[in-house]
């Protein structure tokens, strides 16, 4: 459930003019130059340059397709795939020196070639800015450094490390990029989504035996989940955004463990159902809106998850069977409840205590496909 399925091919680092397969032609056939020019009804001069790297003219076009049989759309496809590779090649020498970008997407670079989507490395420079611009949309290398030509929705990430903004950016794309590679999803249905909280809350439970079961009923209702494979230097747990009216939640798996990958689900669904239609932008929004709306998000994960109600018994689980039985009377994965009870610092439930409870959850490469 991965998703980047643009895989670049490999480029040449030359461009062929049409001159030389006009030169080849004449090899092929015993022809020469001059005789080619009393032929089209040109100069000799005139061969003399086209075999030279000049262009080939619609009108030459024409005049070549009457004495080689060659039609005159190919040899003019031939000029125009010459002219677009010297251009190619033009960019690659003019972006070869952005080494300050390539030193912030190194990691994202490593990732996308890992997976296909880049193929070459650091050895040629410039063909790597243009498969990473190519990948991002943009025909500048200033717009990847530009927050507004990126995905850049509130994530719940962690705190305790410094965050690669550049890596955050690729995760997003590379998950928007598998989004728009799927059937379209169905109209985004709220009350349908706010029913079928229940059965994801079971599907905690069943995660073993259907773990894309979740994914199923959520896009039953509108609303996409892309599974997306965390890029080193991102650390992000979760992500949602909204494209055309559909709400997008993506999942990165950061963690490996059941507990946190259903908080993170639930958290997003949390800024599906309070912050509808609206892109979380941290840096334009402040810190005291976006801590609002975090909050707001944890607070409905933490109460769909594991209800106020039942909370008065979490302080009397003290062995992994307590936490087992508990997590079946209230419909969740014991996963879900030593989540809860490690991030609120529970006595007894120190970080390693237990942790054969949780399920582990990974995304692999072919998954995502």
């Amino acid at each position: 459930m991965d998703g980047t399925d643009d895989a670049y091919e490999v480029e040449p680092d030359f461009a062929v003019p049409t001159g030389d397969y006009v030169d080849e032609w004449l090899e092929d056939h015993h022809m020469r130059p001059a005789e080619l020019a009393r032929r089209t009804g040109v100069s000799p001069k005139h061969i003399s340059k086209v075999l030279g790297g000049a262009a080939v003219t619609a009108d030459f076009a024409a005049r070549l397709e009457l004495v080689t049989g060659v039609p005159a759309d190919r040899w003019l496809a031939l000029e125009s795939t010459y002219r677009a590779e010297v251009a190619r090649l033009g960019l690659q020498e003019r972006f070869a020196h952005r080494t300050d970008i390539l030193d912030l997407f190194q990691p994202s670079v490593t990732y996308l070639r890992k997976r296909g989507a880049i193929t070459v490395d650091r050895r040629k420079p410039g063909q790597l800015m243009l498969q990473l611009m190519a990948f991002f949309r943009v025909a500048d290398p200033d717009a990847l450094l530009q927050p507004r030509n990126h995905l850049v929705p509130a994530f719940h990430r962690s705190g305790a490390f410094q965050v690669n903004d550049a890596s955050v950016y690729t995760w997003l794309q590379a998950a928007e990029l598998q989004r728009q590679n799927q059937p379209p999803a169905p109209a985004y249905d709220r009350p349908a989504l706010e029913k079928s909280l229940p059965r994801l809350r079971i599907l905690s439970r069943e995660l073993v035996d259907d773990p894309t079961a979740f994914i199923r009923v959520l896009a039953g209702v509108g609303v996409q989940v892309i599974l997306q494979p965390e890029v080193p230097g991102c650390r992000a747990y979760g992500a949602t955004y909204w494209r055309d009216g559909t709400p997008v939640i993506v999942l990165s798996a950061r963690g490996k463990k059941d507990g946190i990958i259903w908080f993170t689900l639930f958290h997003e669904l949390g800024h599906v159902l309070l912050h509808p239609n609206h892109e979380f932008v941290e840096q334009s929004d402040g810190e005291e809106a976006i801590d609002a709306r975090e909050a707001a998000a944890n607070s409905f994960a933490e109460e769909t998850l594991i209800p106020r109600s039942c909370r008065s018994e979490l302080p009397g689980l003290r062995s992994k069977k307590d936490v087992i039985e508990f997590a079946q009377e209230i419909g969740v994965s014991p996963g879900v409840v030593l989540q809860h009870l490690r991030h609120h610092q529970y006595p007894h439930w120190p970080p390693r205590n237990g942790a054969d409870l949780f399920v582990t959850v990974t995304i692999a490469e072919d998954e995502s496909a």
